[in-house]
């Protein structure tokens, strides 16, 4: 199976609501968003939305992931994190998640973190969704230092 990772356009807007739709997620896009597509030949297989939610945020907040069912426990979303983690490396990202998915976060550079370490929009927004998910947790990418830092 040949795969590529591509930024969509907003050409892909359609396309990326139904592909959302149709693996039962309710995604939006926050403002400020880039989003990263898997595509097996023209079909999308796998999404990722990134979203700075205002203009300059300093605090990046990855969700969305999503792979299709069929092309799941292929290492798809660890491909799809990586190319985010390249695209964004110079910017800290958190995402939350459930628990059950602590050791595949820490496998791709993420820390566990307070929820206090978020900024305000995000602190709302985790707050909001841990109503209804008792077992949320927030994660954070650290920045990596600059090759001439090292």
């Amino acid at each position: 199976m040949h795969i590529t990772i591509i930024t969509a356009t907003k050409s892909d807007k359609k396309s990326l609501m139904r592909f959302y739709k149709q693996q039962h997620y309710s995604a939006g896009l926050l403002g400020f968003d880039h989003t990263y597509l898997i595509k097996s030949s023209s079909e999308i297989i796998g999404a990722v939305i990134v979203s700075a939610i205002v203009k300059n945020n300093p605090q990046l907040f990855l969700h969305a992931l999503v792979i299709k069912q069929a092309h799941r426990q292929k290492k798809l979303a660890t491909q799809l994190i990586q190319h985010v983690l390249l695209q964004h490396y110079c910017q800290n990202i958190f995402c939350f998640a459930d628990e059950a998915l602590c050791y595949f976060y820490h496998l791709n550079g993420f820390d566990q973190i307070a929820p206090s370490q978020l900024e305000q929009r995000l602190l709302k927004r985790y707050l909001g969704i841990k109503k209804t998910n008792s077992t949320l947790l927030v994660f954070q990418r650290k920045l990596l230092p600059h090759k001439n830092e090292q």
